[in-house]
């Protein structure tokens, strides 16, 4: 194992622990599974699904600061930020289509799949990212945490 690969690894066993400190060992075993892919569909998938993505499309808002959708007929950064987080987002924890994902935000598949693509691209480099991949981060901890709650 390399060093990297060990390092990742610590990693992974620490945040395990914060889980199963925060939630407990059978909790932490259902949100794992949730989000691996491995759990039963549930009867109420839908209203699931409609949870999730209305938690994130509104928690997104507040963490991007999104006040208005328009200034001087032009999309705000913070909405277009918001936005392209949410998209990448629902695409990694539901199995939505782009064209399900696109309509949150009254786009098409195309537009869905282009915000995936360039949010995964600017992931890749945080570095020159820094306030976007912070954003987006606290985005997906609290999705992970409301995940665990409705659970």
């Amino acid at each position: 194992m390399g060093e990297t690969a060990g390092k990742e690894y610590s990693d992974l066993q620490q945040g395990i622990d914060k889980l199963v400190g925060k939630f407990g060992v059978p909790k932490t075993i259902k949100i794992i599974r949730q989000l691996s892919g491995t759990t039963k569909v549930r009867k109420h998938k839908n209203q699931r699904i409609k949870l999730i993505t209305a938690f994130v499309t509104s928690e997104a808002f507040k963490i991007f600061e999104v006040e208005h959708k328009e200034l001087n007929g032009k999309l705000t950064k913070q909405f277009k930020e918001a936005r392209m987080a949410s998209y990448h987002i629902l695409n990694q924890f539901t199995r939505l289509s782009y064209n399900e994902i696109g309509k949150y935000f009254d786009q098409g598949k195309f537009g869905a799949y282009y915000h995936i693509k360039r949010c995964k691209e600017t992931l890749s480099i945080p570095q020159f990212n820094k306030s976007f991949v912070g954003r987006y981060e606290t985005l997906e901890e609290n999705l992970i945490q409301f995940i665990a709650k409705i659970n």
